[in-house]
């Protein structure tokens, strides 16, 4: 057997990995990791927003700092706190998630895996849309940078996740209004 290592691989392995997580970690914290990355997601489009209107490019108004790479620093810096602000929030944020007893463990078997499905969608299009130069906050089309345009024309699941990013983006809090109802109080 032959196994061809792959963006598609990649991305199917990083979602298995949330995925065996959300189930270690269950199903609170599966959502309060959903609720860090939107918070994540305001807070690194945002500042990665300001830093670039301010710090990076011919147009900067203080030119503080000497961005050789420009675009490319502001796509590590997202991601950076993209990533490093989930990892705060779910380890150290003061908030609790107790979602009521489903009183059926396959129900509950069910949600945590579609929560887990969810989380690594979420989490992995973000990181794709940040890598690919886009912001979130800012109105704007999809300018890929070249190494991500290549992922994206090579990567059936790349082009899954960048094109359909509304989707993960949203199916998260539907998801979560929707199961509010299922269950009862413990």
């Amino acid at each position: 057997m032959e196994i061809n290592l792959s963006w598609d691989l990649f991305v199917i392995v990083f979602f298995t990995v949330i995925i065996a997580y959300s189930f270690i970690i269950g199903r609170n914290s599966t959502l309060k990791i959903i609720i860090a990355s939107y918070i994540a997601i305001l807070a690194s489009d945002g500042i990665g927003n300001l830093i670039q209107r301010y710090f990076i490019g011919d147009t900067a108004i203080i030119n503080v700092f000497d961005f050789a790479q420009g675009d490319s620093s502001l796509i590590v810096l997202k991601i950076f706190i993209f990533v490093f602000t989930i990892v705060l929030i779910a380890t150290r944020g003061r908030f609790a998630i107790n979602m009521g007893n489903t009183g059926s463990h396959a129900m509950t078997l069910m949600l945590n895996l579609t929560y887990g499905i969810l989380s690594a969608g979420l989490i992995t299009s973000t990181i794709l849309i940040y890598a690919s130069g886009a912001s979130l906050v800012q109105e704007s089309s999809i300018i890929m940078n070249e190494a991500v345009l290549q992922m994206y024309r090579d990567s059936n699941m790349v082009q899954l996740m960048i094109n359909n990013y509304n989707v993960w983006f949203s199916l998260p809090a539907i998801t979560f209004v929707i199961s509010s109802f299922i269950g009862h109080d413990e």
